[in-house]
Order: C-alpha cells, then structure tokens, then sequence
C-alpha cells in the first residue's frame, strides 16, 4: 500500500504509480528528464480538483501535460504528472455558424482539422507539432507557427476557459469578464488590484516584439473595468491553474495561396528582404540558413539537385488572399522588391499548389535529417527560440554566428524569420562534460544578445526549464508582479513550482535525459542487434511525440490511436528500454511483466519506423527484447502453434477441409479460447483442398512447365521480355489461397518472364515478432539452402505478400548479415511493382468493376507502397477507390488472440467502415491478414490485386 492508493481510488480516471508508467512521462522532448511520483490521467474537473486536493495534502508538485512535444521541459516533474490526453480528449462542440468550437485539452489540432473539412473555416495558429499537440498545450505555451506573422498566437483565439484552482474552485474566464471588480470571488480581487496599481509600470515593461512568451502576460489584465485572465493564462504553462475546458474561435480562411522561393548569397540580404517585404502582408517567412541546407544537401541528393550552388541561405515567402489576383499581385510585388534592390536574382513564383507543395517539402525534408545525423553530437532545442526586432535582425545574425563560432560549436539555423524569430540549434553531445558545460554559457550568451536588441528570450514555445532562469533579468522592474500574481493563484506553490516564478533553480546541466554520467550497457543479447547497435537505436528517439499522432496524417501507431493510451505510444517503449539500458530501471525489470504490458503494444506494422523523424526502428527494438525473454522462458504454446502454418499445412493440409465443418462451431472455438487462447469469434483458417504444388503440378495444363529438384520451373509463353522470377508465395498463398500464386504466374507468364517456385518454407518474420529468433534462422536457411545458386541466376525474387517482402528486403539482415542476404534484399521486389514496370507488355480487355483498395502496413513501408494502386488503376473500366484508413487492426497472429479480438476489431473499424460504404464490388489488398480481417467483417469479396488483374488478359 503506498499513499497513492488513497488518491486511486477517489479517481474516476486513472492512477499509475508503477515504475515503467512513470519513466514514459519523465521526458518531453526537451534535454531533461525528471521522475515523477505518479501519473495520473483525470476523467473530468471533478478529478483534478481531487489531484490538486491531494497534493495540497501531500505537499506534492502537479505538472500538467499534454502531448509532450514541449521542448523546453516545462511539463516534467517531480511530482503528479496530469496527462489529459486519454480520456480529456474530446470535442464538445464545434459551431460552424458562431465561427467557434470547444474542447478539453487533450483535444488535438490535427483532429480540428479533419472536423473542419469542407467548412472553409481554420484556426489559423499552426505549430509544427499541430498534427499531434494538443490545446491544452498549445494554450498553455501560446503556441504559433510558420503564419503567425499574420494570424497571431494561440491565445489570440481563446474565447473562454474553465480552470480548476489550487483551492478546487473551478473559474469560467468569461463569467469573470461579466463582473466587476466586487463581484468577483474574494480570491481573484487582488488581481484586479494588481493591474489596476500597476498599469503604466506593466505596459511599459515588454520588450517591442510582438512574438513573446515570456514570463506571465499582464497586459490587459483588466479591460474596460472587467477581469480578463485569458492573456495571462496563455503561455502560463500550467503553472497559475488546470484548464479543462476551452473555447476558441475560427476564421474564414482564404482560398488562394502563392509562393515565392527566393535564394540569397548572404544573410544580411535576405534579412533586409524580410524587412521590406512585411508591409506586403505575408501569411509567413520560412528562412533555411547554409548549415542547415548544408546538411540537407548532403544527406539527400534529391534536395541537393533541387537547389542552385553557392546559396547561403533561401526565403519561401508566403501569401494568402481571397483572390488569386491579389495572391499574385503581391508575390510579384516581393519578387521586384529583392530583384529592384540586387538581393537576389535566383527566384521562383510559385502559384499552382502542386509547385508549392515542391517547396515546401524541401523545407519539411530538411529538419527532419538533423533527427538522422549519425555520431554522438546531436541538434539541441536550446536557444531555438528567442524573438527580435525584424529590423535588428543583421545584428541577430552576427551575433549568433559570432557567439557560437568562438565557442567552437556548430550548428542549424531555420525558422520563422518574418517574425524576427530564428530556431537555432547548436549541434552537442550531452554525454559529454565539455559540452555539458558549454549549455549555460551559450544560453547566457544569446539571452545578453537577444536583451540587448531589445528581443524576448521565447517567442513561441514558452519559458520551461530552459528560459525560466532568464525571466527575471528580461523583467526586472515587474518580476516581483510575476511573484506575486504566482502567490494570488497559487498560493501552496503546487502548480509546475520551477516554472517561471521558479526560476528553475536546477539549472541547465542538471536532470539532464543524459549527461557526463550516463552509462549503458547492452541487456539483450541475441542476434537481432550486434555490439552497441541496441543501445544506439534506442538513444535515437529524442521525444518529438510525433508517433502519438491520432489522424490519417500517419499510419503509426494504430494501438495507439485506438487507445490514447502512453503504453501503446512508440516513444513509450524507447523511453522504458533506454531506462533499462541505463540502469535508471533495474536489469531484473527486464522480464516484468509490466515491461512486457508495454512491449506488447507493438505489433510490428513498422509504421513508426517509416515515419518517425529520427527513423527509430521501435520494432527491432521490440524483438530484441521479446527474443531475450523466450530465450530465458521458452515461447509460449500458442506462439508456436501461429507461427507454424506452413507445418501444420504439410501435416493436415490435405485433408483439414474435411475436418472443417466438424470442428468450425461454437463449442470446439471456445474450447481453443480456453486451452490456446485463440479468439472464438475469429473464422478458422482452412488450408485449401489442394495447395499450390499440387496445382502446379496437375492443374495449370495451359503453362508448360517441370519440376526441377525444390523448383517448379514456368517456363516464358513469349520472350517479350526474358526476365527470369523466383516467385516466393510464402505460406499463404503456398496452402490457404493458391489462386493468388497460379493468378501471379499466369501474369509473369504472359508477359514473358520465365518464373522459378520453390517449395513452400514460411519467411520466418512471424516467428521473429514473437521473439523467436531461432526458427526465425531455421526458416531463412532453409529457404536459402532451397534456392542455391538460383539467387544470382534469376533477375528478381518477386513476392505477393507485402510481408514476405518485407522478410526479404529487410528483417532477414538482422539475423542473417552474409552476402547472399543482402543480394535477396537488393532483387526483392514486389509483384505488383514488377508487374506495373512491364505492363506495356500485356494484352488487357475492359472489364467495369470497382476496386476498394487498402494498402497494408507492410507495403506501405516498402518503397513500392503505391504499386498495386498504380496497377489497378492502369487496369481498363476499373474504377479504384484507395480506403485511406488505418491499420487493418488484425496484425498478423496479433488479433487472432481472445485477449486482442476487441482491440483488433477497434483498430480495423475505420478499414472496414470505409470498405462497406465504397460502393465498390470488391475489395483488395496485398496481406494474407488483411485479407482475413476484411473478410471477416466485411460483406465484400476481397481478393489480391494480381487476382483482378489476370481476369483481365
């Protein structure tokens, strides 16, 4: 029994205390990590008010938090971490008519944006991190984005709040502003007495930016006689009160938009453009300085090749209007002002969305590469933020570059540069003290630089750990004003107490995520990862909180998305792992079951890996793991019997369609739930009556053909093309569905290809998800040692699972690193990918019918994701409907456990939604579980793409 226990069960939320709970919320994506007590996720006001009550009680800090994808560490603590983003995530209203919504704080932008469809309404304030932060942490940091030069902050929007207290009282900020000043609760009298005493001191006080987040905002504080705390409560960061309502408004946003690309040979050119462009009225200014493009030429030859040489820095510069002749007009106007004034004669305008979209994506490329750089020396959100004075902008620069040149630190430099505020990041190794001990003098440096422009040391992403130390030098004729509003709201000191007012006393080497005493070793030991690959992949994840995103903008992480639950979120496992590796969580941890809670959120769809900025293989990572504990404990029974399809077809797959209508009833489903495990309300796989080697060897009379040792040998009908195939149907195509194979060869053949099938040997990759790595080897030498020399004679081995493919291309190599892995890998290609490359070569007859396709998780993370649609498109009379959805949610053998059934069927219901109401007459897909889970609640026929296209010739 510990404390907490009391705190629980009061709750009508949740309560963790566990240790691996509390090290998935002791990062953000700031450089600092603090354990908290417990985290706690409320379901209402009601709750809060009880965590606040209880940390009254307890002297305990409280520290609210939303998505973490805060980088100055301000929703860390010590104390009771407060998540809002499982169950206070909700929409309340959204009034198109009133231009308004409301919404709890773990509501997310991303979410407003797909709501708001159609509506010709937006909420102008776009953060980076839009698609995944939520409101609550938007509001509570005043967030912006690359528009806000034109739309403002977040808080500029806020129409009204409930805020619950440190005393539990619960406050509407627009009750407030209906009363004066003795009308309102005794509590908040002092407030308005605060304003009125110090009104001229206050106004006078903030530097001239308009972009600050620095410190409490006391402007305004009273208006036109009456209260009004929604200023003063945007980019408090949590630390006067708990917000858990808020109401913002929408605008109409315009239809048109152009774009002028603009390349400069120097800085100071390009900040004078900014300067004299503004008057234009840009929606915003994007600046890429040399470091960066330096880096991003570098690793991306596709950028390299879309940029002249010998630039310094490029402009994108941005205009939005409700006309396309004024989108025009006044990017033309840009444009002469650089060319009248010789800043630059390298420009692009930029009108057709599709041109734009070339752009800007050389933009989004370009910062994700600093999350890939190899080496120990990593970019650092420390000084990203600090805003200036447009027209002190030339001295900005020198002085940056002069400050970190002589400290010897390299770094990027890329941001919003029309709003005088520049995200540069210093390029450090924080597991060394050298650099460790240059944080503090860099930061000292920029705040005396920015201070003496007359700057603010946050513009955008609020104070936390990082600039709460500066805070009361940026103020110092109204930081006690500061103190004192901190001590009139909370009074105990219990709200995020190092923040701001707090002065983060501990400093910027302290609580460092690493630091000069970070060590760690390698706990897992089999083949998955070599030397200090684990720990390297692990320290990959910097906490962007990118792969908590809940929209179609990603595919990762569909348990995540079903759940909103930290355990199911990518960087969770990272965060745990890397706790581990560290020590931070004891090694006999490692076979918990709590870790194992966690673990099993992964489904190894690979989603997160595709996606993730810092290309974090969490998967991997997860096998790893998995492979320890079943080299210690054995796999359980249930794994080996699903991962043995292609022994248990060998054995029964000649007569398991007699046995099928006998054992496919209630009683023998539930005895299997019982005993294995295995969902009762799952249909029951049968092997087909005759496999796919039988058929080939006395069904297919129109293809000439023999049998040559472990290959049935498919000789070309034509030499259109003389390719030669080893086909790999893997087990599902090789004993549950033959006709997807015989319809792939009747392809291959007809277009000339000389097609090479060896027998039946499963890819090994679902053995290898539950950590059996063992008969995950067994599984690829025997394919290899079927095959022979065939690997180097043929000129691709083609595959019509998209997770055989990616066995292939890529998982063989983690427990298999000779030469004639890497050459399978480098031919693997899939089906419908070789298919589309030659299609020129078929002869096709119209056929009217409407395709619903889903690509699955496995091929969407291959190269070739767009092939199948590619393929059925170029189909004639077929019309494709590509289901832009989620997971399928059946994950392999993952939903075919009792214990999943319901989570597999949430996950899939967007799927499977959007293919009821297609209209289409069939569905298709390319992976075998896809397939089933389709099938199984779906009133649609779903077949494989190369099935569609061989009724076809």
């Amino acid at each position: 029994m510990t404390i907490y226990d009391s705190l629980e069960s009061r709750l009508k939320g949740e309560l963790h205390q566990d240790i691996f709970r509390r090290h998935m919320l002791a990062t953000d994506a700031s450089i600092f990590k603090f354990l908290p007590e417990c985290v706690a996720y409320p379901a209402n006001s009601d709750d809060i008010a009880k965590i606040l009550s209880f940390a009254r009680e307890h002297n305990l800090s409280v520290h609210a938090r939303g998505t973490g994808s805060g980088v100055c560490g301000s929703a860390l603590g010590r104390g009771i971490v407060v998540d809002f983003t499982k169950h206070m995530n909700r929409l309340i209203r959204l009034d198109l008519d009133g231009h308004s919504f409301e919404c709890e704080p773990g509501f997310r932008m991303g979410e407003l944006d797909q709501a708001l469809k159609g509506s010709g309404l937006f909420f102008p304030p776009d953060p980076s991190s839009g698609e995944y932060a939520s409101f609550g942490g938007m509001y509570n940091t005043n967030a912006s984005g690359a528009h806000s030069v034109k739309y403002g902050n977040v808080g500029d929007y806020c129409l009204d709040a409930d805020i619950v207290l440190t005393d539990g009282s619960l406050i509407t900020l627009s009750d407030l502003m209906s009363r004066d000043e003795s009308r309102l609760p005794e509590n908040l009298q002092p407030l308005f007495g605060l304003y009125r005493n110090n009104a001229e001191r206050i106004e006078k006080a903030y530097p001239p930016v308009r972009f600050n987040t620095t410190g409490y905002n006391l402007r305004k504080l009273v208006s036109e006689g009456r209260l009004d705390l929604r200023g003063l409560f945007a980019g408090a960061e949590g630390t006067l009160g708990i917000i858990t309502r808020l109401k913002f408004k929408l605008i109409e946003k315009p239809a048109h938009d152009s774009l002028v690309v603009a390349y400069f040979k120097d800085i100071v050119s390009s900040a004078r453009a900014v300067e004299a462009i503004l008057p234009l009225n840009p929606c915003g200014i994007e600046v890429m300085d040399k470091s960066l493009l330096g880096l991003a030429r570098k690793n991306d030859p596709a950028l390299d090749a879309a940029m002249p040489n010998d630039i310094d820095n490029l402009l994108l510069i941005g205009f939005d209007e409700h006309t396309p002749e004024a989108c025009l007009e006044k990017a033309e106007a840009a444009g002469n002002l650089i060319r009248e004034n010789n800043w630059s004669d390298t420009l692009h305008l930029a009108v057709s969305r599709e041109e734009q979209a070339n752009f800007w994506a050389i933009r989004k490329a370009a910062v994700p590469i600093l999350y890939r750089l190899k080496g120990e020396k990593k970019v650092l959100a420390l000084i990203e933020d600090a805003a200036v004075p447009v027209d002190r902008l030339v001295e900005y620069f020198k002085g940056i570059y002069k400050l970190l040149g002589d400290l010897g630190v390299n770094f990027v430099l890329f941001g919003h540069i029309s709003k005088g505020l520049m995200h540069t990041r210093p390029m450090l190794n924080l597991k060394d003290k050298h650099d460790v001990d240059l944080l503090k003098p860099i930061a000292d440096g920029v705040f005396q630089l920015v201070n003496s422009l007359g700057g603010a040391i946050s513009g955008e992403h609020g104070d936390g750990r990082l600039r709460s130390p500066y805070i009361r030098a940026q103020y110092p004729d109204i930081f006690e004003l500061f103190q004192k509003t901190k001590q009139i709201l909370d009074p105990h000191n219990l709200l995020n107490p190092d923040i701001i007012t707090g002065e983060a006393k501990d400093g910027l080497t302290h609580s460092l995520r690493y630091g000069p005493g970070y060590q760690a070793k390698n706990i897992y030991r089999n083949p998955v990862f070599q030397n200090n690959d684990f720990q390297t992949e692990v320290e990959k994840c910097h906490g962007c909180s990118k792969c908590t995103t809940v929209t179609h903008a990603t595919r990762m992480c569909p348990v995540y998305k079903a759940t909103r639950d930290e355990a199911a979120a990518p960087k969770a496992k990272a965060n745990i792992l890397r706790a581990l590796i560290s020590g931070a969580i004891e090694e006999k941890q490692a076979y918990a079951d709590g870790l194992f809670h966690v673990l099993n959120h992964c489904i190894n769809c690979g989603s997160c890996h595709n996606e993730c900025p810092s290309q974090v293989n969490i998967p991997r990572m997860v096998m790893a793991a998995k492979a320890d504990y079943a080299k210690k404990f054995g796999p359980a029974p249930t794994d080996r019997l699903l991962t043995s399809a292609d022994t248990a077809a060998r054995l029964t797959g000649g007569f398991s369609h007699l046995v099928m209508p006998l054992v496919d009833n209630s009683f023998f489903k539930q005895a299997g739930e019982k005993l294995l495990g295995i969902s009762s309300q799952r249909p029951l796989v049968c092997f087909a009556k005759e496999s796919l080697k039988k058929r080939l060897g006395c069904q297919a009379p129109q293809i000439i053909k023999k049998t040559s040792g472990a290959f049935t040998i498919l000789p070309a009908q034509s030499q259109a093309q003389g390719k030669k195939v080893l086909y790999f149907p893997g087990c599902y195509a090789s004993w549950i569905r033959p006709e997807t194979a015989m319809a792939f060869i009747k392809v291959l053949s007809a277009l000339g290809m000389e097609v090479y099938v060896p027998n039946a040997h499963c890819c090994g990759l679902p053995m290898l998800s539950k950590g059996m790595t063992g008969k995950s080897i067994s599984a690829i030498e025997k394919n290899l040692k079927q095959w022979g020399n065939m690997v180097k004679r043929v000129d691709h081995i083609a595959v019509t699972c998209s997770t055989c493919g990616l066995a292939l291309k890529s998982k063989w190599q983690y427990l298999n690193r000779t030469n004639i892995v890497r050459e399978v890998a480098k031919k693997t290609i899939h089906g419908t990918s070789l298919i589309q490359n030659h299609m020129h070569g078929l002869t096709l007859k119209e056929t009217s019918r409407k395709v619903a396709y889903h690509t699955p998780c496995h091929l969407k993370v291959q190269p070739e994701a767009a092939s199948s649609i590619g393929m059925l498109k170029a189909l004639p009379g077929i019309e494709v409907n590509p289901l832009e959805c989620h997971c399928c949610g059946m994950a392999g053998t993952w939903g075919m456990m009792a214990k999943n059934f319901d989570l597999s069927r949430k996950i899939g219901s967007d799927l499977i939604q959007k293919l009821n109401s297609s209209g289409a007459d069939t569905g298709a897909t390319d992976c075998p579980t896809c397939t089933m889970q389709m099938q199984a609640f779906s009133s649609k026929p779903v077949v494989h793409p190369v099935e569609i296209l061989a009724q076809c010739l």
